[in-house]
């Protein structure tokens, strides 16, 4: 693994965070996210210069997560180590001490308290009667999503409504992993995301310099990190991984409407819906309908994080022969199938790409909307709209076309235009490379990496 690199991003997060800290009076922030996305660093970024202190809870009882913060307090305050049997008594001595001043108190991984002990009640109490007549600004940071909305944002919880403001950190974008690796190839760097889905503890285990390698030896060595993770993910948000396990397997291997992950799982098609509404509400899977479509139910089901897909693609099937130390046929698959994989996570990264485009005022029109389009055996990758009549439908090809093979597609794809009669129409092409790329450019929209990477990258 290389060392860790600098903080990258997020500043939509710290001004958030600047904002309500430059309010009077009690303030709550809950953050929340996937484990390794950032939650701590983002912390950590943002009480710099600050007075304040932060504890990082662990997966123990309770009674020893309060002796670390008594000795965290006793740290901070420069006292003797104190030995308060309840929050609600340290709380009220933190009160005290502090009076009026504005400090930052940052409970981070706050879901291990709330999984192993009874704490919401108390939390309430010192929430209501002790901090909320403080100028405490209180983080409560975790990493167990479905948890920590549940004891936030459901009615029936203590805590409900006691938030100022819910921070629900995201992976970073592809333009954020370009400027994570600034001196990587950008061909690289799509192989990094597609497999990473930019998670910045993710990224940390890769150079750019033999991206191949790297994947195989971050995935499909027993002894690695990110062979291991998914399935600690796993058992750590769901109480039967093993039912989720087998759906997002299920939709990675192309499965993707609810019958076809009911058979593909051996449940019953009506049962699948209420798990597949928790995997969306943990923006782990996505329900995806064709563009301009009105209809609310049916559409497909697609993994939304790359990491995830990469691992159930290629990982889950094969899980016990690596690790028992058999991983043969689980590199061979991937040596075979990774480049067609790649195509999924370049759709991601085009899209991205067109948001940025049109937020420059490159696109001949302006986007609206974007997103794929289907249609009996019909499909168009991605189709954007300005709202109004115009349209550029698009084809997204992970190859190198020479100018052949780009026309035909590209005829094709014009075929597909008799289903919008009534818009005016471009036609688009985006792809690795494309040969003759301004022979082609005089009747079409013609993109390749060179394109994405120099409207992407951080100059």
């Amino acid at each position: 693994m290389i060392e860790s690199r600098k903080f990258v991003n997020r500043k939509e997060e710290l001004n958030v965070l600047e904002n309500w800290y430059e309010r009077d009076g009690f303030t709550l922030i809950l953050i929340t996210g996937r484990r390794r996305i950032g939650k701590s660093r983002l912390i950590l970024e943002f009480m710099k210069g600050k007075n304040g202190l932060r504890i990082q809870f662990e997966k123990r009882k309770a009674e020893a997560n309060l002796g670390k913060m008594n000795r965290t307090v006793a740290k901070f305050f420069e006292i003797p180590n104190p030995n308060f049997k309840s929050f609600t008594s340290l709380f009220e001595f933190i009160a005290k001490e502090v009076g009026n001043q504005r400090i930052v108190v940052a409970l981070d991984e706050f879901s291990y308290l709330i999984k192993y002990t009874e704490i919401l009640a108390e939390f309430q109490t010192v929430i209501d009667d002790i901090l909320s007549k403080t100028n405490i600004f209180l983080i409560l940071s975790g990493s167990a999503v479905s948890m920590l909305k549940r004891s936030f944002l459901t009615y029936s919880s203590p805590l409900y409504g006691r938030s100022s403001a819910t921070l629900f950190l995201q992976p970073l974008r592809f333009k954020h992993v370009l400027e994570w690796f600034p001196i990587v190839p950008i061909e690289n760097i799509v192989k990094i995301y597609a497999v990473t889905g930019g998670i910045p503890r993710y990224l940390e285990f890769f150079t750019g310099k033999n991206v191949d390698m790297e994947i195989i030896r971050n995935f499909f060595d027993s002894s690695s990190y990110l062979f291991r993770e998914a399935k600690i993910l796993f058992e750590e948000e769901f109480d039967s991984p093993e039912v989720y396990y087998a759906i997002t397997e299920a939709i990675s291997h192309g499965y993707t409407r609810v019958s076809e992950i009911g058979n593909y799982c051996y449940i019953e098609p009506k049962n699948v819906s209420k798990y597949l509404r928790i995997l969306m509400d943990l923006e782990i899977v996505q329900r995806e309908f064709p563009i301009f479509s009105k209809k609310k139910k049916g559409g497909i089901y697609k993994i939304r994080d790359n990491y995830f897909n990469f691992w159930f693609r290629f990982i889950s099937k094969y899980f016990e022969d690596i690790e028992t130390g058999f991983n043969d046929e689980a590199i061979s698959e991937f040596k075979k199938n990774f480049n067609s994989y790649l195509g999924q996570a370049f759709e991601q990264i085009t899209k991205e790409f067109f948001i940025e485009l049109s937020r420059k005022g490159e696109l001949p029109i302006k986007l609206k909307k974007v997103g794929r389009w289907w249609h009996k055996n019909e499909e168009i990758d991605l189709v954007i709209s300005d709202n109004e009549m115009n349209l550029i439908l698009v084809e997204v090809k992970w190859k190198t076309l020479s100018y052949k093979k780009a026309k035909t597609i590209l005829s094709l794809l014009e075929k597909k235009g008799r289903y919008f009669e009534k818009n005016n129409i471009r036609y688009c092409l985006v792809a690795k490379k494309v040969e003759d790329k301004a022979r082609l450019m005089k009747d079409y929209l013609i993109f390749d990496l060179e394109d994405i990477e120099r409207t992407l990258r951080p100059s």
